[in-house]
């Protein structure tokens, strides 16, 4: 009896530290400053509707995102091209002249949305999604993917992109 007693209390305890610690760094993903939002896209209409989920959705969560005039300067800059690529120099460079303390870079695809059995269409898209600190140090990276129906093809690619980027800035701010 006593060693039933024993395994539950060292059970409870191990269950207590293993949520504290993933509470912990579940909000740890982001760090307290600035950020700049890069979109990279085959579409300037596919980028710039990710950036403006991925900026919508870092505000409603209290995050302070580069206002857009700063952002523009940024995305004309010969960095931001490189800074896209993955350039962890480009994307010092650009904090240190810009003044943000994140970059989120992300690679968006939207796949070409597919008639289904419903006589719907269903489309897939991807979200590739970096956040690099302006000390050059990685802090997240993931890839996701979202599944939309709509009733004509770019309203389930437009629907699914919505998904994916929305997926996205959940998970890096979880």
């Amino acid at each position: 009896m006593k060693a039933l007693r024993f395994w539950g209390s060292g059970a409870a305890l191990v269950l207590g530290l293993v949520l504290c610690l993933g509470s912990a760094c579940a909000h740890a993903a982001l760090p307290k400053g600035s950020i700049a939002v890069l979109v990279k896209s085959a579409s300037a209409q596919e980028a710039a509707q990710a950036a403006s989920i991925f900026t919508r959705q870092l505000i409603a969560k209290g995050y302070k995102v580069v206002d857009p005039k700063k952002l523009e300067a940024i995305r004309r800059s010969k960095a931001a091209a490189l800074a896209l690529d993955g350039n962890v120099d480009a994307i010092m460079k650009l904090g240190r002249q810009y003044g943000f303390s994140t970059m989120v870079t992300a690679q968006v695809e939207a796949g070409r949305p597919v008639l289904n059995e419903f006589q719907l269409y269903t489309g897939t898209s991807s979200v590739a999604v970096m956040v690099t600190a302006s000390n050059g140090s990685q802090i997240y990276a993931d890839t996701v993917a979202g599944k939309q129906v709509g009733y004509t093809p770019s309203e389930a690619q437009q629907k699914s992109l919505e998904a994916a980027a929305a997926l996205a800035v959940k998970r890096m701010t979880e």
